[in-house]
């Protein structure tokens, strides 16, 4: 049975998007392109307001280290950059 989404997640400015975009092939090509337009939804660059539950969406990837996507605006690789971060700046 699938998860229930959380209803932070149905607010979300992705919720109905095609989740490829979010969810880019790894090519070298195209990932880039295609994450940059995901990550202009999530902070507001595609002409509309940023995403309002940005910030709890990357702190929900983070918890669930989400191995995959663009969520919160990060990439997972830019997620565990984020994560180390943190905690170097708490050491």
């Amino acid at each position: 049975m699938p998860k229930e989404p959380d209803k932070w997640q149905q607010q979300g400015k992705c919720n109905g998007s095609d989740p490829e975009l979010f969810f880019p092939d790894r090519d070298k090509a195209t990932y880039r392109f295609v994450a940059a337009q995901a990550k202009a939804i999530c902070y507001g660059r595609d002409g509309r307001p940023a995403c309002p539950v940005l910030e709890t969406c990357l702190e929900d990837a983070i918890d669930q280290d989400e191995p995959f996507g663009i969520r919160g605006g990060l990439s997972h690789r830019e997620r565990n950059a984020l994560v180390r971060k943190r905690t170097k700046m708490r050491a």
